[in-house]
């Protein structure tokens, strides 16, 4: 399974969504991401997820691949994760996917990393991307 996910920064922060209890990894945290469907290339579906997931449309120029990531989830599928940034150069107002997340917080790195509630290998991402060591 392939799955693009997305830093979306804007001041030193990022989002994160929470996920609904009945979804899949349900009651947690993670970025805005979702998986790549059939016939569509990682850079459509991370445009396609994050204007679901956010209500934001990413320019070309704000795109920036930060990755490709194996994991294995919680069922012990193999994943690889699409890891991309966006950094806004102003504030943007999330618009959520409501059939999917609950709310929403802007949270800097540090302040994510001491949730005991993220997504399943989000805490092993802050490190493989650089963004804490």
């Amino acid at each position: 399974m392939r799955v693009v996910g997305c830093f979306l920064e804007y001041d030193n922060k990022f989002v994160l969504v929470h996920r609904l209890p009945h979804k899949p990894d349900g009651d947690t945290w993670g970025l805005p991401s979702g998986k790549v469907e059939e016939n569509e290339s990682d850079l459509d579906a991370f445009r396609r997820e994050l204007y679901e997931e956010t209500g934001y449309k990413a320019r070309d120029s704000e795109i920036k691949l930060l990755g490709k990531y194996d994991f294995i989830s919680p069922r012990g599928d193999p994943i690889t994760y699409i890891t991309y940034k966006v950094k806004l150069s102003s504030f943007h107002e999330v618009v959520l996917e409501k059939a999917a997340h609950s709310e929403y917080k802007w949270v800097s790195i540090e302040e994510a990393d001491s949730m005991t509630d993220l997504i399943h290998g989000l805490h092993d991402l802050f490190r493989l991307v650089g963004f804490l060591k």
